[in-house]
């Protein structure tokens, strides 16, 4: 794929639409959000040929000079900027982007993108319910907490009301990955689906890996310009000898006041994260080594093995020795 030729593509593509006629394509639905009446689009448009599009993923152009009314879905929604810059208001909060910058937009959170010029390419990429299925969130990397994180951001298992802002068009792999993405949506051929699939799989991984997530929002205070990620961050690299305390400590907070932030951030406690982020560098060590099992535990902090085994149990639905046989990567 010629980054030249896409981007001439896409310039071919680029059109108008009023902001009546695009509210004219879809039905007039509305909710309630935070007390606000706002529009419910459940339905992809294709605003070049006026059609309704019923893809798992679904990849459109942003028209340009065009308005487009505060709307949520019931559905995950990347908007990556191709070229150019634009404006996105997400939760009333407006957020300019970059050319190579991806925000994900969660499901029944209010947002909407300002009217561009003709020579901004927007695009918006919606992963539809079925889409997000167990066997493709299974892909993608889970021994860490951060990328535990995202995985539970696509499940739907929490509040919405929230974004993710990623790369800043700092990453070019990330770039070309999503380029080539584009690319196949437009130019299907033979085993399309499958390609798209598998770049999908790996723009998330690089995301994860890249640790590229700038910011989360969600209607929580926070301090200090930090984000939840730095949190995480935190635990992450101290799992062997964190404590509330001095983690509060470090970010300058009460205790009380950073196990509330992280309870509404995440859903889960303190102890709770720090649990997970135990079992699940664990993980990775039961596939990557030969270590015993018993030593394995007491690295990632866990004097009794037994209790180990609980709650390696409890987020594998597996012992650790089965879970070794059945992942190892040394066989």
């Amino acid at each position: 794929m010629d980054a030249m030729e896409l981007t001439e593509f896409l310039m071919a593509r680029q059109f108008i639409k009023k902001r009546e006629e695009i509210e004219a394509l879809i039905p007039a639905e509305t909710v309630l959000i935070d007390d606000e009446e706002v529009f419910l689009y459940n339905y992809t448009i294709n605003a070049i040929e006026n059609t309704v599009i019923e893809d798992s993923i679904v990849i459109t152009q942003q028209p340009y000079h065009s308005e487009i009314p505060v709307h949520v879905h019931e559905f995950i929604e990347l908007t990556y900027v191709f070229r150019g810059t634009c404006h996105v208001v997400i939760n009333k909060n407006v957020i300019p982007l970059s050319e190579g910058t991806l925000v994900m937009i969660d499901k029944y959170t209010p947002h909407t993108v300002e009217e561009t010029s003709k020579d901004d390419i927007v695009l918006s990429i919606t992963l539809k319910k079925d889409y997000l299925s167990p066997s493709f969130l299974s892909r993608l990397s889970s021994q860490s907490i951060i990328s535990i994180f995202l995985v539970d951001l696509l499940m739907e298992s929490r509040e919405s009301n929230r974004y993710l802002l990623f790369n800043h068009g700092k990453n070019k792999k990330i770039i070309e990955v999503v380029n080539n993405i584009v690319w196949e949506y437009f130019h299907k051929r033979i085993y399309s689906d499958e390609i798209i699939n598998s770049y999908l799989v790996i723009l998330f991984s690089e995301l994860i890996r890249e640790d590229e997530i700038s910011q989360r929002h969600t209607h929580i205070p926070n301090s200090n310009n930090y984000t939840l990620i730095d949190y995480l961050q935190y635990i992450e690299d101290h799992y062997q000898d964190c404590s509330l305390t001095s983690m509060a400590k470090h970010f300058n907070f009460h205790p009380n006041y950073l196990s509330n932030l992280l309870k509404k951030g995440t859903g889960k406690s303190f102890k709770d994260l720090l649990q997970l982020q135990k079992i699940s560098k664990a993980g990775m060590m039961l596939i990557n080594s030969n270590i015993p099992i018993p030593e394995i535990a007491d690295e990632v902090g866990y004097s009794s093995v037994t209790f180990f085994y609980k709650k390696f149990k409890q987020l594998f639905n597996m012992t650790p020795s089965d879970y070794r046989k059945q992942h190892s990567r040394l066989q």
